[in-house]
């Protein structure tokens, strides 16, 4: 059984997740409870659990803390944090802390499922790596399914096609694909090939060969998303069913594959994938498209999943004079940073320079940059996860693509992705701003409550969930003054009130406003005002205001 720390300070949390939760069914035992973020540092130090199951926001160290410090510590324990507040700077710390799942409140017991799910899956795929790959060593030597293979690799090439043969050996090879079944082929390559291979001997690059397409073939066999088939020397195929099609999850699964490769092999590999087809005695057309799709990755950067439907134009730079390829892929990449960040002006202009290398190209060649780059635009877009919110804005891709098509020069072509990527920055700006209006709002109402206290930067950092020098910078931007200018400001204009409707001694006022010097309060007060507190009260009174 996999041992799991359970940290929550609401014990009404607690109870509800041990109950509603069949923890017995995922292989899991609740080895501890904790009620605050020490205690579960401690826990999993003392107990070393397998996963600790934390809730953010918690007494005396936040879930974050505790992840970060137990990654410090170099525990092994998978983090799944679970939080009630939906914002994009936790989910990026969560990523950067290698937090295993990230789960918003209120809790989703299929979303539950689908993380620990995965975590399991993850520790059985890490306990067993070394088994594995001596196992695999020993399947090496055996060739029992070299007909089977050969079998896949003719339908691949085209080299089968009678629609009676292929039937009758897909039942004999007991391949689980049916031969009126909807498929789509997929091309696992590794990246930078040669560079990652050098100074390997054979055996080893088998060895390697071989982990890849176990790694891959268990991750489909789990999604139950087809088959699995290695090709070539670095070349390795996917079989997507029709159950795979749906919500383009066979996207989710390549992605998936790429992450494990990476974290268990430490190796960089894309995938391209094909046309849909309706029998799998088509499926050499999708597996030509997806070799197709696979030989743009240098546009996409390595690691990438390259979708053929993206590739609708190919590229023409060879007739493109003055086309550097290597400084339009930096400013491809820089221009979807900044307009992600909602930085609208240096994206349109990267966007002017990036147009500018291809003044003298013929119109194939920028209709293909033009569909590379919004390209880049959708992916990065979905993969923060605002692909839904953005609909409005940006249409649906293959929409955009027509549009560009039909384009008759580059100035309408400019045009139009001025008003695309316009459009998008300027949503991420709103977005950003309306976020930091609402952090300037609390930070606000936090000093109003607590001005009469002595209060740290620290202590506001801490109510909001922040850190200091990022509520500091978001606040001087958005106010045009520090927080410590703020919270002098409210003080002094409780002071002047003070001063004329009470009878207070000026140390009396001090103390009551968190100033432990009222030598100290009276010199801020000048500063502020031009006068001694005894003065400003001398006048004002005098003149008649209360």
């Amino acid at each position: 059984m996999l041992r799991m720390i359970l940290a929550d300070d609401d014990e009404l949390v607690r109870e509800t997740l041990k109950e509603v939760v069949p923890w017995e069914k995922y292989g899991i035992t609740i080895a501890g409870e904790a009620d605050n973020g020490q205690t579960a540092y401690e826990l999993c130090l003392d107990l070393q659990p397998e996963i600790l199951f934390t809730d953010i926001k918690m007494p005396f160290m936040d879930g974050l803390e505790v992840a970060m410090r137990l990654k410090e510590a170099g525990s092994k324990t998978k983090i799944i944090i679970i939080s009630g507040i939906q914002d994009f700077n936790y989910a990026k710390t969560a990523f950067d802390i290698h937090a295993e799942g990230y789960i918003l409140k209120p809790i989703q017991i299929t979303e539950i499922h689908e993380v620990i799910t995965k975590v399991v899956s993850n520790i059985d795929m890490e306990r067993n790596m070394h088994e594995k790959i001596q196992h695999l060593k020993q399947q090496l030597s055996e060739n029992a399914t070299l007909i089977r293979e050969k079998f896949i690799s003719n339908l691949l090439l085209g080299i089968t096609t009678n629609k009676q043969k292929i039937r009758d050996k897909l039942d004999y090879f007991q391949i689980p694909i049916g031969a009126q079944d909807s498929l789509l082929a997929a091309v696992l390559q590794m990246d930078d090939y040669n560079r990652q291979m050098e100074n390997k001997n054979e055996a080893e690059k088998q060895l390697i060969s071989f982990s890849i397409y176990n790694i891959m073939n268990e991750i489909v066999h789990n999604y139950e998303a087809g088959l699995c088939h290695s090709l070539a020397e670095n070349e390795f195929v996917i079989l997507f069913n029709e159950k795979a099609h749906g919500d383009n999850k066979y996207i989710r699964i390549c992605e998936e594959i790429i992450e494990a490769l990476f974290k268990y092999l430490k190796i960089s590999v894309s995938i391209g994938t094909g046309d849909r087809i309706g029998s799998i005695d088509q499926v050499e057309s999708s597996y030509r498209s997806a070799v197709r799709a696979i030989q743009h990755r240098f546009y996409m950067g390595k690691r990438s999943v390259v979708k053929i439907e993206d590739i609708t134009v190919m590229w023409n730079y060879s007739s493109s004079p003055g086309v550097d390829f290597t400084t339009v892929l930096q400013l491809e990449n820089k221009l979807i940073h900044y307009v992600t960040l909602g930085d609208t002006d240096c994206g349109l202009q990267l966007l002017d320079e990036l147009f500018s290398t291809f003044r003298q190209s013929d119109i194939a060649s920028i209709q293909g940059f033009g569909i590379e780059l919004v390209s880049a635009l959708y992916r990065k877009v979905c993969e923060m996860g605002e692909d839904q919110q953005l609909e409005p804005i940006l249409p649906q891709r293959n929409k955009v693509f027509i549009q560009m098509l039909q384009v008759e020069n580059i100035h309408q072509m400019k045009e139009m992705m001025d008003s695309l990527f316009t459009g998008v920055s300027s949503y991420f700006s709103n977005k950003y701003n309306q976020k930091h209006l609402d952090l300037v709002h609390k930070i606000k109402a936090l000093v109003q409550l607590n001005y009469t206290q002595d209060m740290s930067l620290s202590d506001i950092a801490d109510e909001v969930f922040m850190s200091t020098n990022y509520i500091c910078s978001v606040f001087k931007r958005e106010t045009g003054m520090t927080i410590n200018d703020y919270l002098t400001q409210v003080r002094m204009s409780e002071a002047k009130t003070l001063l004329l409707t009470t009878r207070k001694k000026v140390w009396e006022i001090a103390e009551g406003l968190g100033y432990e010097n009222h030598n100290y309060f009276s010199t801020v007060f000048k500063k502020h005002t031009g006068m001694q507190p005894q003065q400003y009260r001398t006048k004002e009174s005098s003149s008649g205001i209360n």
